[in-house]
């Protein structure tokens, strides 16, 4: 496949990094010479340096051949305005957007094929936002992912000292939660990864991974770190990322209580005037300003979220709020090595920004009946959700019991969801267990070069349409 990626800043790196293989044949633009050259180094790809909203640029970057285009610039005006000529000039059938400003989410006209033409857009803020959430709603939880429409959590988790899991083999764990549908998926101490074996102990401080019917997620996470819910939250330099986040929580219907700290004037009273519940307050406070935090009740904090565009100030931030009462902490970290630094000191949950719009990316540009696609919380793995289609006869996977399909060398299966709304049935992998026909299969995935062969298996015949 030939892709051409638009902006070789951090997502775009990544996005290279994630496609890059012997089935794809990737070209990047960016104006800074220096970027593409380290592009070059790292990747079997080819760089051209130049305005990516160029006609000429795009043509020499082989757009008139390209398959799917990927505008991660930093400039929505670029990344749309490709999308545009990359339909009417090039004829490209995929485009992909990344759009920050969030005030054109309200007239999509203007982005489809009446507009920019993109196939596809990208929000980061929506999908910050949405990570965030998930965080405050499982505060013990260091990464949270669903799956088939919800009915699946994928969470990560540090087990604590005296939780009613630890020091319990996994066999047990299983007889002591025997109504939770869930599969241990990995299992990390001291940044070694253990097997997940029914002898197994859980240890205090273990890394944990477990994918859990959603029903139960809450039950199974307070058994490696029982936590209470976060109703008092605080949100520090956020600007319109605090706004989206508190319209996510939904103060007005719930108990909790959304206080947010801006260190500038003009900020908070902007979010003061938009922000009208009587469950959200907006303080002018600097998040170093110690005498102010204690003033506002910053020891009264469940969870704050350190949410500037700076992670030396995020991180101050949260390490300060921590010493002076909080409970939990995440921070927004865009540099990966800040987040590595900070593991295991009072920073309890990091967030990349570039991994979010990763896992958002990573659902539009996988193929075939893959409708979602998620990197692993530390691993470098990737979990799909992939729809089987088809009978015995058109398929290689339908009808037959997992244990009897070809997937790749340390591909395994999660879970299988069958069937669609109330009535869908969540069924914990066992070799056994028999794949039906429009069944969503939940997969780990250790290496992202063997996806290709995934989507190639679930593949198919041409008999059956």
């Amino acid at each position: 496949m030939k892709i051409l990626i638009l902006g070789a800043g951090r997502v775009g790196r990544s996005v290279a990094e994630t496609l890059v293989s012997d089935a794809n044949d990737i070209t990047i633009v960016d104006e800074s010479a220096e970027r593409i050259a380290l592009m070059q180094e790292r990747f079997d790809l080819r760089g051209i340096v130049g305005d990516a909203s160029s006609p000429s640029v795009l043509s020499s970057a082989g757009a008139m051949d390209a398959d799917l285009l990927i505008a991660v610039t930093a400039n929505d005006e670029t990344n749309l305005v490709a999308c545009t000529l990359a339909a009417q000039i090039f004829n490209i059938p995929m485009r992909i957007a990344r759009v920050r400003d969030s005030e054109l989410r309200h007239y999509p006209r203007i982005l489809g094929d009446e507009g920019f033409r993109a196939t596809s857009v990208i929000w980061p803020e929506l999908a910050l936002v949405t990570q965030f959430s998930k965080l405050i709603t499982f505060p013990a939880a260091q990464q949270v992912l669903n799956f088939a429409d919800d009915k699946l959590t994928l969470f990560t988790v540090n087990s604590i000292e005296n939780a009613p899991l630890t020091g319990k083999t996994l066999e047990e764990a299983f007889r002591l939660l025997p109504q939770a549908k869930m599969r241990f998926i990995s299992i990390y101490r001291r940044n070694r990864r253990l097997e997940c074996r029914n002898d197994t102990v859980i240890e205090a401080d273990d890394e944990i991974t477990v994918l859990v019917s959603s029903d139960c997620a809450e039950t199974v996470i307070e058994a490696f770190h029982p936590f209470e819910k976060a109703e008092t939250i605080v949100l520090i330099n956020g600007g319109e990322l605090s706004a989206l986040l508190t319209d996510k929580l939904e103060p007005t219907r719930s108990k909790r209580r959304v206080k947010i700290f801006e260190g500038k004037k003009e900020i908070a009273e902007d979010l003061s005037h938009r922000l009208t519940s009587n469950r959200v307050s907006v303080s002018l406070v600097k998040h170093d300003d110690t005498l102010t935090l204690m003033q506002e009740g910053i020891d009264q904090a469940d969870v704050v979220v350190a949410l500037s565009n700076n992670d030396e100030t995020n991180i101050m931030a949260a390490l300060l709020a921590k010493r002076l009462g909080a409970k939990r902490s995440i921070v927004l970290l865009e540099n990966q090595v800040y987040s590595d630094l900070v593991r295991g000191t009072e920073v309890d949950v990091t967030v990349s920004p570039t991994q979010a719009s990763l896992g958002e990316l990573l659902r539009h540009i996988r193929y075939g009946d893959v409708v979602n696609a998620q990197e692993l919380y530390q691993d470098k793995a990737e979990a799909l959700e992939i729809i089987a289609h088809g009978t015995k006869k058109s398929s290689k996977v339908v009808g037959k019991a997992l244990k009897e399909i070809a997937f790749p060398k340390g591909v395994s299966v999660g879970a299988i969801v069958r069937g669609e709304g109330d009535d869908a049935n969540v069924l914990m992998a066992e070799p056994d267990l028999t794949v039906m026909d429009d069944d969503h299969l939940i997969l780990f995935v250790p290496n992202k070069k063997v996806i290709q062969r995934i989507e190639h298996l679930f593949e198919v015949d041409v008999g059956f349409f």
